[in-house]
């Protein structure tokens, strides 16, 4: 008999982080919107949007980890624990990653279009979210089962989200044209925790090659996005190129941990990567 996801439990998770969301645009929308404090001009608002992020990313977080530990997989497995006086509680905090993820990147897109779709744009991220997190959420259910069929198509569901989330990051740092030193770190910051969930092995997969890679990939990704802040280009192209260059690096080294890497595949890539640059090229021309 196959274990099915626990929906009493995943629904009212999303439901609360949508709910969250709604009171965040809410706030948004409102003229007399509180702010807290502006570091530099370089840098956006610190405002009370940030907690409350911040707060469902925790929730949503805490809620995933609650999730896996429940599957009997991971029952008798041994998992990481949290140094010091909490050394007695265990965490996973690969399964953190995509639905925190999600949370992020969908509000950061979608908030791009507040002045021009307005109420559309508050309905989309939403709608978005949700979607996402109930997708996530069932795929790393399923990532965990017995069967090496439904574990391929979870993983391929969980890459799926991904590469959606990492283009609504990177749009949203494109659009807000911040200094080359700020957008590089936004990169980086953005694209590693992503990377990890996509390379992670296990539950536990915390190697030395692991973290070189995630690594690279993070400055690879920054530097291309501090380059491409100089470039005049909708924030839309440029979120797309840093996601194909993601896409790239991502089967390069995924195909490199399973030994399977040849000048095919490489030619397949970077095939690809040039198709996708040529095209985006031309239509800012």
């Amino acid at each position: 008999m196959k274990l099915t996801p626990r929906f009493d439990r995943i629904l009212p998770l999303i439901s609360l982080v949508v709910l969250g969301l709604m009171v965040v645009f809410l706030l948004e929308s409102n003229p007399d919107y509180p702010l807290v404090a502006r570091i530099s001009n370089d840098l956006p608002v610190i405002s009370v949007a940030w907690f409350i992020i911040a707060l469902l990313v925790i929730i949503i977080s805490t809620g995933a980890d609650l999730l896996a530990k429940a599957h009997p997989a991971l029952e008798h497995r041994e998992l990481l624990r949290l140094p010091g006086p909490l050394s007695k509680i265990e965490i996973v905090p690969l399964f953190w990653v995509l639905p925190s993820a999600v949370v992020v990147g969908s509000f950061a897109f979608f908030r791009l279009f507040q002045e021009t779709l307005q109420g559309t744009a508050f309905i989309l991220v939403l709608v978005v979210c949700g979607s996402l997190l109930t997708a996530t959420l069932v795929a790393q259910h399923y990532v965990l089962d017995r069967d090496t069929d439904v574990r391929d198509k979870a993983r391929v569901g969980l890459q799926a989200v991904a590469y959606l989330v990492a283009f609504g990051m990177f749009s949203a740092i494109a659009n807000a044209h911040y200094r080359m030193i700020f957008t590089g770190i936004l990169a980086f910051s953005a694209s590693v925790p992503l990377a990890y969930r996509l390379l992670a092995r296990n539950v536990n997969d915390h190697q030395r090659p692991l973290s070189l890679a995630l690594t690279v990939v993070g400055v690879v990704i920054a530097e291309a996005a501090a380059m491409l802040s100089f470039w005049p280009a909708p924030f839309l192209i440029v979120g797309t190129l840093l996601t194909a260059l993601f896409y790239v690096m991502m089967n390069l080294l995924h195909h490199a941990q399973a030994g399977t890497l040849d000048r095919r595949i490489g030619w397949e890539l970077g095939i690809v990567g040039a198709a996708v640059f040529v095209i985006l090229t031309a239509t800012t021309l």
